[in-house]
């Protein structure tokens, strides 16, 4: 389920960020490493809830170590998309997962908090920075998974 997009600021830009994310939905469910390499930085920087990295080739690597896991008929979901952009900055935040296809939910796929920024690099939108989490209780120290209702 994709819900309303928000955008603030430059709205041709923001309108190229959506397009910049479909393509990136498409290279991250094929888990393309050259095109996922392509869309980002040669700085890009990734926070996420188990590591974080700094360059392309340690986020390529990061990448390859899903290849196990994914598989045909994915799809990025999105929900709360929120986009501030400029003619060369973007910062883009909401709830995500990677899912079926189908629609029908995996139990076990949580939604993530997911934040990018991206720069007009060279007249292309690249990925410099990307954080992903999932809320924690802190008390127990135990994910807290986030549920919506539909």
């Amino acid at each position: 389920m994709q819900s309303k997009i928000k955008i603030f600021g430059d709205q041709q830009a923001g309108e190229e960020i959506q397009q910049f994310l479909a393509r990136w939905d498409e290279v991250i469910c094929q888990l393309n490493i050259q095109n996922i390499a392509e869309l980002c930085a040669a700085d890009v920087c990734f926070f996420d809830v188990s590591c974080e990295m700094q360059s392309l080739m340690a986020y390529q690597k990061m990448w390859e170590r899903y290849q196990n896991y994914f598989r045909e008929g994915l799809k990025v979901y999105r929900r709360d998309l929120v986009i501030h952009a400029d003619s060369t900055l973007a910062f883009v935040h909401c709830y995500s997962k990677i899912d079926n296809l189908n629609g029908i939910a995996t139990p076990s796929i949580t939604w993530c908090r997911t934040t990018i920024a991206l720069r007009k690099i060279q007249s292309q939108w690249k990925i410099v920075h990307q954080h992903i989490s999932v809320p924690v209780d802190v008390v127990t120290h135990r994910s807290k998974p986030l549920t919506f209702s539909c």
